[in-house]
């Protein structure tokens, strides 16, 4: 059941703020809200819990709600349900936020979860993208949130989709060596992510790494969380995810969309 609604900016806390700005900013600038839908979905939950955005669920979409608003990648209905800002102006005042978002252990540890939560989406959806290149079934991919949260390594998000890449790679090997089917087939991908994550953290290998060759996220919540929340730049996909990265790279001065 939704919780009241917060009564300032600073009541809905940074996690809730940048989840607001990707849902604003998405729906502006005809981006998608997080890399995958089902971030999108975890996203749009976290602001209906507390009453910050009204959703149609369990239904698809309401029958008639005329302030209705759908995003334009995901296809997901929403209605705005704050009253406590103006809604022409609610994305100022969630800027104003961050500018003055103090650099605290606080924040600094919430940044670092965020990174880590952005990091197997996006993991998931580079994943998504090669097994749908190589005829693989696309629902495969969250099994990367699996092995990111299991495997009790840190690699960079670059490395990951290394890991991602080199794992659909064996997979359509052995399918092309073996006729293997798909349950066969879907583990041996997953083991495979597994182990090359190993190696990559040990550095059994060097060089696995596959940072994108255009570094603005494409969802509003990456560039949300690189533009609004730090100043990582391409070290979103090349750094280890950590507080000392983080505090190496503060926020200096605005830069507030990153949405072109």
């Amino acid at each position: 059941m939704p919780s009241s609604a917060p009564t300032t900016v600073d009541e809905l806390g940074l996690q809730g703020c940048l989840y607001l700005w990707a849902l604003l900013t998405g729906q502006e600038h005809r981006l998608p809200i997080a890399q995958t839908k089902r971030m999108s979905l975890v996203v749009m939950a976290y602001l209906h819990e507390r009453s910050v955005i009204e959703v149609p669920w369990p239904d698809a979409q309401w029958e008639i709600k005329l302030d209705a608003k759908t995003t334009p990648i995901e296809g997901l209905q929403w209605r705005l349900a704050w009253t406590v800002y103006e809604p022409t102006l609610l994305i100022d005042a969630l800027d104003d936020y961050f500018d003055t978002l103090a650099r605290d252990d606080f924040t600094t540890a919430a940044r670092l979860r965020i990174w880590m939560e952005l990091g197997s989406a996006e993991a998931e959806r580079f994943f998504e993208q090669q097994l749908v290149k190589h005829r693989f079934s696309g629902d495969w991919a969250q099994d990367i949130a699996f092995a990111y949260r299991e495997s009790a390594v840190v690699l960079t998000l670059a490395q990951w989709r290394y890991c991602a890449w080199a794992a659909v790679r064996r997979g359509a090997s052995m399918a092309l060596q073996h006729g293997l089917q798909a349950d066969g087939l879907r583990d041996t991908i997953y083991q495979e992510i597994r182990r090359r994550a190993a190696s990559v953290a040990n550095g059994a290998w060097t060089g696995c790494s596959f940072p994108p060759y255009n570094p603005q996220p494409e969802s509003a919540l990456g560039r949300g969380f690189v533009h609004r929340l730090t100043r990582l730049g391409p070290l979103y996909w090349t750094g280890w995810p950590s507080v000392e990265v983080l505090l190496g790279h503060a926020i200096e001065g605005p830069n507030r969309l990153g949405v072109s």
